[in-house]
Protein backbone atom coordinates (compact mmCIF):
# COMPACT_ATOMS: atom_id res chain seq x y z
CA UNK A 1 0.00 0.00 0.00
CA UNK A 2 1.33 3.42 -0.94
CA UNK A 3 1.54 5.84 1.99
CA UNK A 4 0.52 9.53 1.55
CA UNK A 5 4.14 10.72 1.61
CA UNK A 6 5.29 8.12 -0.94
CA UNK A 7 5.18 10.31 -4.03
CA UNK A 8 8.35 9.14 -5.77
CA UNK A 9 7.84 8.82 -9.52
CA UNK A 10 4.51 10.63 -9.49
CA UNK A 11 3.95 13.77 -11.58
CA UNK A 12 4.38 17.00 -9.67
CA UNK A 13 4.88 20.67 -10.29
CA UNK A 14 7.93 22.74 -9.48
CA UNK A 15 9.17 22.99 -5.91
CA UNK A 16 9.33 26.49 -4.45
CA UNK A 17 12.71 26.65 -2.66
CA UNK A 18 11.91 29.95 -0.97
CA UNK A 19 11.85 29.85 2.78
CA UNK A 20 9.15 31.30 4.98
CA UNK A 21 8.99 32.89 8.38
CA UNK A 22 8.34 30.26 11.03
CA UNK A 23 5.18 30.92 13.02
CA UNK A 24 5.28 30.73 16.83
CA UNK A 25 2.97 27.71 16.89
CA UNK A 26 5.32 25.89 14.48
CA UNK A 27 8.18 26.42 16.92
CA UNK A 28 5.92 25.18 19.71
CA UNK A 29 4.97 21.93 17.98
CA UNK A 30 8.66 21.29 17.27
CA UNK A 31 9.42 21.78 20.97
CA UNK A 32 6.52 19.55 22.03
CA UNK A 33 7.59 16.72 19.74
CA UNK A 34 11.16 17.02 21.01
CA UNK A 35 10.00 17.02 24.63
CA UNK A 36 8.24 13.66 24.41
CA UNK A 37 10.66 12.06 21.98
CA UNK A 38 13.38 9.48 22.46
CA UNK A 39 16.02 12.00 23.56
CA UNK A 40 13.81 13.38 26.35
CA UNK A 41 10.88 11.61 28.02
CA UNK A 42 10.97 8.58 25.71
CA UNK A 43 7.18 8.60 25.32
CA UNK A 44 7.48 8.28 21.56
CA UNK A 45 9.98 7.25 18.94
CA UNK A 46 10.66 9.00 15.65
CA UNK A 47 9.22 5.97 13.84
CA UNK A 48 5.94 6.18 15.78
CA UNK A 49 5.70 9.89 15.08
CA UNK A 50 6.23 9.33 11.36
CA UNK A 51 3.66 6.52 11.31
CA UNK A 52 1.12 8.74 13.09
CA UNK A 53 1.47 11.34 10.34
CA UNK A 54 1.38 8.78 7.55
CA UNK A 55 -1.75 7.15 9.00
CA UNK A 56 -3.76 10.29 8.26
CA UNK A 57 -6.35 10.01 5.51
CA UNK A 58 -4.70 10.79 2.14
CA UNK A 59 -7.01 13.67 1.24
CA UNK A 60 -6.59 15.17 4.71
CA UNK A 61 -2.82 14.59 4.57
CA UNK A 62 -2.59 16.35 1.19
CA UNK A 63 -4.53 19.38 2.48
CA UNK A 64 -2.15 20.11 5.37
CA UNK A 65 1.06 22.08 5.57
CA UNK A 66 4.22 20.50 6.94
CA UNK A 67 3.69 21.65 10.52
CA UNK A 68 -0.06 20.98 10.38
CA UNK A 69 0.88 17.37 9.61
CA UNK A 70 3.14 17.41 12.66
CA UNK A 71 0.34 18.79 14.86
CA UNK A 72 -2.27 16.27 13.69
CA UNK A 73 0.13 13.35 13.95
CA UNK A 74 1.29 14.49 17.39
CA UNK A 75 -2.24 14.75 18.79
CA UNK A 76 -3.21 11.37 17.34
CA UNK A 77 -0.11 9.72 18.77
CA UNK A 78 -0.55 11.28 22.22
CA UNK A 79 -4.18 10.14 22.26
CA UNK A 80 -3.16 6.64 21.13
CA UNK A 81 -0.66 6.46 24.00
CA UNK A 82 -3.18 7.76 26.56
CA UNK A 83 -1.22 10.94 27.27
CA UNK A 84 -4.04 13.31 26.29
CA UNK A 85 -7.33 13.40 24.42
CA UNK A 86 -8.09 15.31 21.24
CA UNK A 87 -11.08 16.86 23.03
CA UNK A 88 -8.68 18.32 25.62
CA UNK A 89 -6.53 19.86 22.91
CA UNK A 90 -9.57 21.26 21.10
CA UNK A 91 -10.96 22.73 24.34
CA UNK A 92 -7.63 24.42 25.07
CA UNK A 93 -7.43 25.76 21.52
CA UNK A 94 -10.95 27.22 21.85
CA UNK A 95 -10.00 28.84 25.15
CA UNK A 96 -6.90 30.40 23.61
CA UNK A 97 -8.88 31.69 20.63
CA UNK A 98 -11.42 33.37 22.91
CA UNK A 99 -8.74 35.36 24.77
CA UNK A 100 -8.56 39.03 23.83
Amino acid sequence: MRRPNDIGGMPAGPVNPAGHEIEPWERLITALVSTVGPAAKKITTIDEFRRAREDLDKEFYDSLTYFELWAEGFVNLMEEKGVLKRSEVEARMAALRSRP
